[in-house]
């Protein structure tokens, strides 16, 4: 059996000995199918609610053995070590495991690379994590917890010497996510943890799924990860980590008030980074130059028209920007370009009914 010995006790969930079983107990839940020897251990995401599973769909036609987990309360799996330990001792022993995969995005993610951490055997797919549970600028501190005095942070938890290789999925167009590649890079890492620094948003595990990359990788998990995001454009190496780190840094400052230079902000990286313009866009606007920052959101729409891997972002990113212009147009009074531009988003997002009111003025 893979891992490392953890406790077996798994805080009143009965043993895993059916094809499949579901129990929710001290607000865990999770669902176990008997396959392979190979066990795959899924972290549900954030805002998955009581009685599903994160990625159970993905996870349906392998072969593998499976494990969902999922904690509706949202709570980044906090003080659940034990009993999460627990059901994968269960799982492991159920399922004669050879090989144990641990596998997350944000929420799902953290959670998956400190379980990692305490079975150095396993490996790991970790996309888009925390660096620590709730720090300024991350997803867990969105959802409304706060930083702990001396819980782990992923510097820690990945500096240990492992046996099992731990991928971290690191999107470079989220300012913060782009931080936390920024600081694993200079950090005394072990050497089986590769950072697959990736052209993607936050929402990179969606952004994979639809170009068939997820599906491919674990079907198997023997596919190269790297290599599958290379062959479409999306893997960067090398990364400018100082930059993006002054990236993620300057993103904190302005959500805690800073006045930033825009212009400052767009000479950090060369090439186009949505997040960065997002981000220098908002900086204009607060000095109160919304032209400015209404050229900016134009223009980053046309480079995301333009190029096959920014138009191949998660849809709901890419709305993010013509919504921010029809609002700045509306506030500059130009009613009728904001209307324009309303009607060009719902030709490229048909299924989205908000931009089709907005522009006949409805919304």
């Amino acid at each position: 059996m893979c891992g490392s010995g953890a406790a077996m006790a798994t805080g009143g969930f009965p043993k895993m000995t059916a094809s499949l079983t579901e129990v929710t107990a001290d607000g865990l839940a999770h669902r176990f199918r008997l396959a392979s020897d190979t066990l795959v251990v899924v972290f549900s995401q954030v805002r998955v609610p009581a009685g599903k599973f994160g990625l159970e769909r993905l996870f349906a036609g392998t072969t593998h053995s499976l494990l969902l987990v999922n904690e509706p309360v949202n709570g980044w799996y906090r003080g659940r070590e034990a009993a999460i330990d627990g059901l994968i001792g269960e799982a492991a022993s159920a399922a004669g495991a050879a090989r144990l995969v641990f596998y997350g995005s944000s929420m799902g993610a953290f959670a998956a690379a400190a379980a990692a951490a305490r079975h150095p055997k396993a490996e790991l797919y970790a996309f888009a994590p925390d660096f620590r549970i709730g720090e300024p600028g991350s997803q867990s501190a969105a959802a409304g917890l706060v930083a702990g005095p001396d819980e782990a942070d992923l510097g820690r938890l990945f500096a240990a010497p492992r046996q099992g290789k731990a991928r971290v999925i690191v999107p470079l167009y989220d300012p913060y996510d782009a931080g936390v590649g920024a600081r694993l890079a200079a950090r005394p890492l072990a050497e089986a943890v590769e950072l697959v620094p990736l052209r993607s948003s936050h929402e990179v595990h969606d952004h994979l799924y639809s170009l068939n990359v997820i599906r491919k990788v674990v079907a198997t998990f023997r596919r190269d990860i790297a290599a599958e995001a290379a062959a479409r454009g999306l893997l960067v190496r090398p990364v400018d980590w100082p930059a993006h780190a002054r990236l993620a840094a300057a993103r904190v400052a302005f959500d805690a008030g800073a006045t930033i230079d825009p212009d400052a902000l767009l000479g950090l990286l060369p090439e186009v980074n949505p997040g960065l313009t997002l981000l220098a866009a908002e900086a204009a606007e607060r000095t109160g130059t919304i032209g400015r920052a209404a050229a900016l959101l134009a223009g980053l729409d046309a480079a995301i028209t333009a190029d096959r891997v920014l138009s191949g972002l998660a849809k709901r990113y890419l709305k993010d920007v013509p919504r921010r212009r029809i609002r700045l147009l509306n506030d500059m009074g130009d009613v009728a370009e904001a209307r324009r531009i309303a009607a060009e988003a719902a030709a490229r997002f048909p299924t989205d009914e908000g931009f089709a009111a907005l522009a006949k003025g409805s919304g």
